[in-house]
C-alpha cells in the first residue's frame, strides 16, 4: 500500500492563499478593463479603423464608420464581453475559494468546467461574431463594397481545445472532491 506524505514547506499554504487573493483582484480588474476597453474602442473611429477592421478581415478594404455603425458594434460586442465577464467571475470565485482554503470542492470543479465551456463557446462563436462585425463596418458602404469576411484562426481552434481540457479537468476535480468528501467522512 502506498502512503502519500505531505511534506510541503511551512508557509506554502499562506503563500498560495495570498497569490489566489491577488489573482482574484486581477480578475476584477480584467472585468473593468474588458468593459471599458470595449466602449473605448467602439467610440473611437480611428481605433475602429486601425484595430478592429484588420481583426475582422477587412484590412485594406473600405469601411464606413457612422454613429449607427458604432452603436451596432457596441451592441454586437455585448454577448462576447458578457461571456468574458462571466468567465472572469467564475475564475474570481475559484481564486477566492483557493484563498480561503477551498481546493477540492464541487464548487471549484463546477466553476473550472464552466470556464471550459465558455472557452469552447468562444472558439465556436468568435468567427461568427467577427463576420457580423465586418458586415456592420461595411454596411454603410456603397453598393458593391459591402463585405462578408469569415475568418477562422488557430486561436479559435485553440480556445476550443483549451476549453475541452478545462471541462475534463473540472470533471476530474469533481471526482477528486467526491473522494475527498468520502475520505473525510471516515475520519
Amino acid at each position: 500500500m502506498t502512503h502519500i506524505v505531505d511534506r510541503r514547506p511551512a508557509g506554502v499554504d499562506a503563500r498560495h492563499s495570498r497569490l489566489a487573493a491577488w489573482m482574484s483582484g486581477i480578475t476584477l480588474a480584467g472585468i473593468v478593463a474588458a468593459v471599458a476597453g470595449t466602449f473605448w474602442v467602439w467610440t473611437d473611429k480611428q481605433l475602429i479603423a486601425s484595430l478592429l477592421a484588420p481583426h475582422f478581415g477587412l484590412a485594406g478594404h473600405p469601411i464606413t464608420i457612422t454613429p449607427m455603425v458604432q452603436l451596432s458594434g457596441l451592441a454586437l460586442s455585448a454577448p462576447p464581453v458578457a461571456l468574458l465577464v462571466y468567465l472572469l467571475l467564475q475564475a474570481r470565485a475559484v481564486f477566492e475559494g483557493f484563498a480561503t482554503g477551498q481546493r477540492f470542492t464541487d464548487l471549484v470543479a463546477i466553476r473550472v468546467a464552466r470556464i471550459g465551456w465558455i472557452l469552447i463557446a468562444k472558439g465556436v462563436l468568435m468567427p461568427l461574431w467577427r463576420a457580423a462585425a465586418g458586415v456592420i463596418l461595411t454596411l454603410a458602404n456603397p453598393s458593391g463594397q459591402k463585405i462578408l469576411a469569415i475568418t477562422i484562426g488557430l486561436d479559435d481552434v485553440l480556445w476550443g481545445i483549451v476549453g475541452a481540457l478545462l471541462v475534463a479537468i473540472g470533471w476530474t476535480l469533481r471526482e477528486g472532491a467526491r473522494i475527498a468528501e468520502e475520505n473525510a467522512s471516515f475520519i
